[in-house]
């Protein structure tokens, strides 16, 4: 636990090696990304989204909201037309500062975000004709960060293509809550996911 954390504040320290690089070809006020994103947690993979915005206070530090839904279905079973699956939703809602650099047009970034979790385990079944019904078994909700950063590849001073976004992610949900909602097979107080985003950046 302690090389790790010491791994994150070295890798979050890395904007700040560079930041005399700044560049005046990229609008620094802020950014918003839309894209995929990818969780892999216990040995289990999440496809999904990830929406963020980030409002800087100078061109080199700024506030992000982080929010994300990765989806997976746990088991599904169909024949005859007919299907029955179950599926687990987990959506983060998480904040923080973040630190920037530049490198010409382009732009590398760390940030440390925290907030809450929200994990949903559901039952669906499609019918011929009728279409699909999807009912909620359980549901919790727990606390939340990520630590990470990436690299945004820029095409003019307000477009860039975030080629990577890479996210240390742990969630707090209680063992009882975990193993209801499909979020975990054991009995740890705790999850430990791992996260990859990439889309588009707007930067404004």
């Amino acid at each position: 636990m302690r090389r790790l954390v010491i791994s994150i504040c070295v890798f979050l320290c890395l904007p700040f090696m560079a930041m005399a690089q700044n560049s005046n070809d990229v609008a620094t006020r802020g950014t918003i990304f839309g894209g995929y994103s990818l969780v892999r947690n216990n040995s289990n993979n999440f496809n999904g989204w990830n929406g963020q915005g980030t409002f800087n206070f100078t061109p080199h530090f700024g506030f992000t909201a982080d929010v994300s839904g990765s989806y997976h279905t746990l088991a599904s079973i169909s024949g005859l037309g007919f299907s029955v699956s179950a599926d687990q939703s987990l959506y983060n809602f998480l904040f923080g500062p973040t630190a920037t650099a530049y490198f010409g047009k382009s732009s590398v970034f760390g940030h440390a975000l925290f907030g809450a979790a929200h994990s949903k385990l559901s039952a669906g079944v499609s019918v011929p004709i009728l279409g699909g019904i999807s009912a909620p078994i359980t549901s919790a909700t727990a606390f939340a960060m990520a630590f990470g950063g990436g690299v945004d590849i820029g095409l003019s001073r307000h477009f860039a293509i975030r080629a990577a976004q890479v996210d240390y992610l742990y969630t707090n949900f209680n063992s009882i809550d975990a193993l209801a909602s499909g979020l975990s097979t054991t009995t740890g107080n705790h999850q430990n996911s791992f996260r990859y985003s990439g889309g588009v950046v707007w930067r404004f």
